[in-house]
């Protein structure tokens, strides 16, 4: 799992949530990247458009994020 990275963050009065600063170098994140948000049971994903674009499934995105989510568990305590 080293490849997952995990921060908390905030929503601000004006809805806004910031991706910290590794996240976005990881990821490659440039100021205007658009993003398919998905709201599923307790989690918000965000889902770069140029990945949906190439016709990746909202289902395997679900999947993927179910994974993480499943990993992190015991992690919880850190946050």
């Amino acid at each position: 799992m080293s490849d997952v990275l995990v921060e908390t963050t905030k929503l601000s009065e004006k809805g806004q949530v910031v991706i910290p600063k590794d996240f976005r170098k990881k990821m490659g994140l440039k100021p205007g990247n658009q993003f398919l948000v998905i709201a599923a049971e307790e989690a918000i994903i965000l889902q770069k458009m140029e990945i949906v674009k190439k016709k990746i499934k909202v289902e395997e995105i679900l999947d993927i994020a179910k994974n993480v989510t499943q990993e992190l568990s015991p992690q919880e305590s850190r946050l």
